[in-house]
């Protein structure tokens, strides 16, 4: 399995794409440093969280204002028998379990099977009320993983769950490629290969949500971007749909989502960051806090500045070119791989380096 390939994003295309995901880092780096403090109140947190479930169940056509909702979480014992207050009783005690505990869910078939089971439970208890949905372990694996994933040709989806379970985690540990980009291809495959009969949009979105917070973008429990893919559902669907009509086919083409996701993800960490101008925001990307910085762009007559580390990927690509960003990481092993891609992006604005390709294809010459 290789979902990458899936991205044929090219020329500005590929440009565009790079710079939200800069301007995400950029972002998500001020929100750590100077403003999470501002939005780590329960009574904020529970607030993002009713305004998710509002907008995901709405994305499934389901319609429960915000205000109702925030009313029901609060009488839980009384909603067992009714499916949607029991749907919403569920997802609220998913998320809290979630944004408490983020790394006490690792992305597994297990993972996966707990939380449809906790936002879908079957039968009420005996006493009629709510079933503990705390997320037990399932065992995937077990003599009932046929009918987990509601499909007519169960094991084939097993199969493709179990594939793309594998080549996500693969793909954050490596670091090739972003992590962001990883994980909208997740939420593509997932909601692609239709594994549950009920609940893929929503646990899709789930999912993202937390393996943005376990990759460090926990701004992500702090607002409801489901809310955000809500008010723009049109585009929600419509990127969708895009990639699925050439489904399993060397067509397949799932740029415009991954555009689309990045593109959201951007709006709701800018939102949290609502003092930094748009085109600050432009302008700080290559400016991260660790490790120090380079000076912007020079201006004519101006000398560049180059850091150590940057000047040493210089020589090497020089010496050693052409190179892909994994070559540059075996040579600083300490260095991280977002750190070496923010200075090969300074490294070009420089007209220091040439880039050949794409993606997992990206190779480095020198122009000098």
């Amino acid at each position: 399995m290789d979902i990458i390939r899936k991205i044929k994003a090219e020329g500005s295309e590929w440009e565009s794409l790079q710079k939200s995901l800069n301007e995400i880092d950029t972002l998500s780096d001020r929100w750590r440093s100077a403003i999470s403090r501002q939005y780590t109140s329960p009574e904020l947190l529970q607030k993002g969280i009713a305004a998710t479930i509002s907008a995901s169940l709405a994305l499934e056509n389901i319609s429960y204002p915000v205000e109702q909702i925030e009313k029901l979480i609060g009488q839980d014992t009384t909603l067992a028998n009714d499916k949607k207050q029991s749907l919403v009783a569920g997802y609220n005690a998913i998320l809290n379990d979630l944004y408490a505990n983020p790394l006490d869910f690792p992305l597994c078939e297990d993972t996966i099977v707990s939380i449809h089971t906790a936002l879908f439970p079957h039968g009420k208890s005996p006493q009629g009320k709510i079933p503990n949905r705390q997320l037990n372990v399932v065992n995937f694996l077990d003599s009932k993983a046929p009918s987990l994933f509601n499909r007519n040709q169960a094991v084939s989806v097993n199969n493709e769950i179990r594939d793309l379970v594998k080549w996500t985690n693969n793909e954050l540990n490596k670091g090739i490629h972003h992590k962001l980009i990883v994980i909208a291809a997740f939420a593509y495959e997932f909601i692609s290969i239709h594994p549950f009969r009920e609940g893929k949009g929503e646990l899709s979105r789930i999912l993202s949500t937390l393996l943005l917070i376990q990759n460090g973008y926990e701004w992500a429990k702090f607002i409801s971007i489901d809310s955000l893919f809500e008010k723009h559902r049109t585009e929600y669907y419509k990127t969708l749909k895009e990639g699925q009509q050439n489904r399993y086919s060397q067509r397949e083409d799932i740029t415009p989502w991954v555009r689309f996701l990045c593109d959201m993800w951007r709006q709701s960490v800018k939102a949290l960051v609502p003092e930094l101008p748009q085109s600050a925001g432009q302008n700080q990307e290559r400016k991260p806090q660790s490790p120090p910085r380079a000076t912007p762009a020079k201006e004519a007559g101006a000398p560049l500045y180059l850091n150590l580390r940057q000047k040493k990927i210089v020589a090497f690509v020089a010496k050693e070119g052409p190179v892909k960003v994994g070559d540059i990481a075996r040579v600083f092993p300490s260095v991280s791989i977002h750190t070496i891609k923010k200075d090969m992006l300074y490294l070009r604005q420089q007209n220091l380096v040439e880039v050949h390709g794409v993606l997992k294809g990206t190779l480095y010459t020198s122009k000098q």
